[in-house]
């Protein structure tokens, strides 16, 4: 009987000091994603629910690209909410739009400026140009792009940033947009290009969200130099 007791005394105190662990080591996450430098993340409705709250506590991005934008008509639902959200928790707040290949490059600007609401010392705007199979011929691409980039330096006296991969860049935008700031997509070697901002991951885990698209800004750059 003293046995029994011994062993389920120490068996309470193992548990206690096990739950007491757990607690103290609640606050500790480890991330899955070597992050480096200047670092930030990229969502949009696809991405239901964001526990803020968690992600500032565990693991702040410096900076959040938020989808504002698509086409001439689409505008993200979850846009607003999002940019009040982040901007309370005093994270730096950029905005992108989708490059829609079926609508005029200026009237998807006009789109994008109307709901943006960009602000100084946000981001500067993107644009998002991405791979499409069936898409119009480079040509046209090209003239529609230049058509957005007008309308958004009149409107905020520069040119947007460029996402994309560095194939659709060496195909399709080199030859006339080699001059413009990139923010470039490859997950599996750094950019073959200069670049401002960098997509590594497609799938790196944050506190908060989940595996989402993880950026870092070039180590030799300044954030503050990228903003409006």
């Amino acid at each position: 009987m003293r046995n029994t007791k011994l062993f389920m005394i120490r068996g309470l105190v193992f548990i206690t000091l096990w739950l007491v662990s757990c607690d103290i080591n609640s606050d500790i996450k480890i991330s899955s994603v070597d992050r480096q430098g200047i670092w930030g993340i990229d969502i949009s409705h696809h991405q239901r629910y964001v526990n803020w709250n968690a992600l500032v506590r565990y693991n702040k991005p410096d900076f959040v690209f938020l989808k504002c934008t698509e086409g001439t008509t689409h505008q993200d639902h979850k846009y607003a909410q999002y940019r009040k959200a982040a901007k309370k928790r005093n994270i730096i707040v950029g905005a992108y739009h989708f490059f829609s290949y079926t609508s005029p490059g200026k009237t998807q600007a006009y789109n994008f400026i109307k709901h943006a609401k960009l602000q100084k010392g946000d981001l500067i705007p993107v644009l998002d140009i991405e791979y499409k199979q069936h898409k119009t011929s480079n040509e046209d691409i090209r003239k529609q792009v230049h058509e957005f980039c007008e309308v958004i330096n009149k409107e905020y006296g520069q040119d947007p940033i460029i996402y994309c991969g560095y194939s659709f860049y060496k195909n399709v935008l080199k030859s006339e947009f080699s001059h413009f700031n990139y923010w470039i997509a490859d997950y599996y070697r750094t950019p073959r290009r200069s670049y401002v901002f960098w997509q590594f991951t497609d799938s790196g885990y944050v506190e908060g969200i989940g595996k989402i698209d993880n950026n870092r800004l070039h180590p030799n750059k300044q954030l503050s130099d990228y903003m409006l």
